[in-house]
């Protein structure tokens, strides 16, 4: 599944919201990540936080507005991964159970030449050299973030597409 970026500025990428009208229910939500997690520091059950840019309407979910916070956790950590399920999203003050993957991910500091003619999909990492996105659609939806390098870091104000876990496909 493809997601088209527009253009090639960080503007565009936050477009990622904008793909599909936040009156139509959709799959998908763009969330700006509210802690750094760092794998030196970082356990099993840590709290991951991430408020919405924009508005959206999830499909057997809640209507989204622009901030409201979606409320993770790290499912498992080593030296160089982490992988991280989203399942509460806060609206208008009343907490939700929603379960989310991150889809995919990029810094808004990236460089143009980082984002010029990238199309992100499922998994795509932009901006963060060496690390790699595995996105989970099993009931437990944590999405691995892996690190070529020795430590992982993600850092505050990372954008992430959140959607909705595929269903199984039928036999």
């Amino acid at each position: 599944m493809n997601f088209r970026i527009f253009g090639a500025t960080a503007a565009a990428v936050i477009g990622f919201a904008t793909l599909a009208p936040a009156q139509a229910p959709g799959k998908f939500v763009q969330v700006e990540l509210e802690n750094t997690i760092k794998t030196k520091k970082a356990k099993v059950g840590d709290k991951v936080k991430a408020k919405a840019l924009g508005d959206a309407v999830l499909i057997n979910g809640p209507r989204i507005a622009t901030g409201d916070e979606f409320l993770g956790q790290i499912q498992s950590v080593e030296p160089n991964s982490v992988a991280i399920s989203f399942d509460q999203v806060t609206v208008k003050g009343k907490k939700t159970p929603l379960p989310l993957s991150i889809r995919a991910a990029m810094m808004p500091t990236a460089s143009p030449s980082e984002r010029e003619g990238v199309v992100a999909e499922a998994g795509a990492v932009i901006g963060v050299p060496g690390v790699t996105l595995h996105v989970d659609d099993t009931p437990q939806h944590a999405s691995k973030f892996e690190s070529s390098g020795k430590d992982l870091q993600l850092k505050q104000g990372l954008l992430l597409m959140l959607g909705t876990p595929e269903p199984a496909p039928a036999p």
